[in-house]
């Protein structure tokens, strides 16, 4: 039975990027594992310790639905667009049932999903440069916060694991298509994958290159001198062949066209405010007053659409009457539901970091640093777009976290 789940779940993330049923069937495919890991273990007896970050992960996603759940109650707010705290405790229940059985610990499956969302990134990446940032499975920026963390857990896979140095090569590969398709998507909010990118990739060079305690300074310098020339050749020259191609042109496009409408909105938020940065800019100064007036519970969904309008009409932006929020996923919490709703964010964000040290304390770097890789990539790209209010990115983040929890498994026992 093994064998068909490895074939369907690998399809399904091969297609993620080309598709938001196929990100989805991969998170309900997890769950479903989980249930079925879970009828093994009672009726094998065979139900193993569960690492302690495992254990916190299904705990911290608990706190943050039930944080979500008071006020949501509250306001009579509608699930449909606030489910993204359920997904993220139903996929934290189905990989504690995973990590709990016995049935899931071969390495095959690990590469196979990183083979996988290697072939996805390459897709991804194909199909938004040949036919635009429009044409992507969802909402371009959610979409982008989905491939950014692929990317992290690629990087991650590729850098830091056990594997063969072939099969890394490849998802290191991958994981660098999946950060080029952010680029290329324009999604400004996402492009802090970048950055961790180069922190990561500094972090790793540098290690790499020091030379060892009581190596002889001649000996390594020999060895280890081509290497890096060979590497920075090769950047220069891909570097260099990208800047003809939407790949880097877009990107660098989006960020002057945001320098532009960030000096417009300086002089006047009102008349920026028909930009996407103004519309932003102005939204977040208009939350910050609202905020004050009712922050302990907000104002709920309905009331954050009346806002919205009102903004719009003030300001006589028709880019602010297009949106249902704040872009900002803390400002539309606390305008949603006040210190609640940002308690379950923090509360998210807190649990999250504590595992990334929980698992480095023990030394599964692999599994940390994938991990602190997505936590970094939702952190950052929720200060520019409310991302839970999509399907996709919930799914995406509610998947890579289970994945990151997985890679310790082929080792605990």
């Amino acid at each position: 039975m093994l064998a068909p789940f490895e074939i369907l779940f690998a399809l399904a993330t091969a297609l993620s990027s080309l598709s938001s049923n196929a990100m989805g069937l991969a998170w309900l495919l997890l769950m479903l594992a989980g249930l079925w890991a879970s009828v093994y273990a009672l009726r094998s007896g065979q139900w193993l310790k569960v690492p302690t970050w495992v254990g916190v992960w299904l705990a911290v996603s608990l706190a943050v639905l039930l944080l979500k759940t008071v006020p949501m109650i509250y306001w009579s707010d509608p699930w449909a667009e606030r489910h993204g705290e359920l997904r993220l405790f139903l996929g934290a229940l189905g990989i504690y049932a995973v990590v709990a059985s016995n049935l899931f610990e071969r390495p095959r499956l690990l590469s196979t999903i990183a083979y996988a969302l290697s072939l996805s990134s390459l897709m991804g990446l194909l199909w938004v440069s040949v036919f635009g940032r429009d044409a992507v499975a969802t909402h371009p920026i959610p979409w982008a916060g989905g491939m950014a963390m692929v990317s992290a857990w690629l990087l991650a896979l590729g850098l830091k694991s056990d594997f063969a140095p072939v099969a890394r090569r490849i998802w290191l590969t991958g994981g660098l298509f999946a950060m080029l398709a952010v680029l290329s998507s324009r999604s400004r909010g996402v492009f802090g994958i970048v950055v961790w990118w180069a922190l990561i990739c500094s972090h790793h060079l540098w290690r790499h290159y020091m030379r060892p305690m009581g190596t002889p300074p001649f000996q390594s310098a020999g060895l280890k001198s081509r290497s890096p020339i060979v590497g920075a050749a090769v950047l220069i020259a891909t570097c260099w062949a990208l800047s003809y191609t939407p790949v880097l042109q877009r990107p660098t496009e989006a960020v002057y066209e945001a320098i532009e409408q960030f000096e417009i909105s300086k002089a006047s938020p009102a008349a920026g405010s028909n930009s996407s940065v103004g519309s932003r800019i102005f939204m977040w100064q208009k939350s910050l007053l609202a905020i004050q007036a009712s922050p302990w519970i907000g104002y709920g969904h309905d009331g954050r659409k009346q806002l919205l309008s009102q903004w719009a009409d003030e300001a006589h932006s028709t880019e602010i009457h297009q949106l249902g929020h704040v872009h900002n996923e803390y400002l539309n919490q606390l305008i949603d539901h006040g210190l609640w709703g940002l308690a379950s964010q923090l509360c998210l964000l807190l649990g999250l970091m504590w595992i990334c040290w929980a698992l480095f304390k023990v030394q599964e770097i692999t599994a940390a640093l994938a991990l602190s890789g997505v936590t970094f990539v939702h952190l950052t790209a929720s200060f520019f777009n409310v991302n839970f209010a999509h399907n996709y990115y919930t799914a995406s983040l509610s998947t890579l976290i289970g994945l990151c929890l997985l890679i310790p498994k082929i080792k605990f026992q």
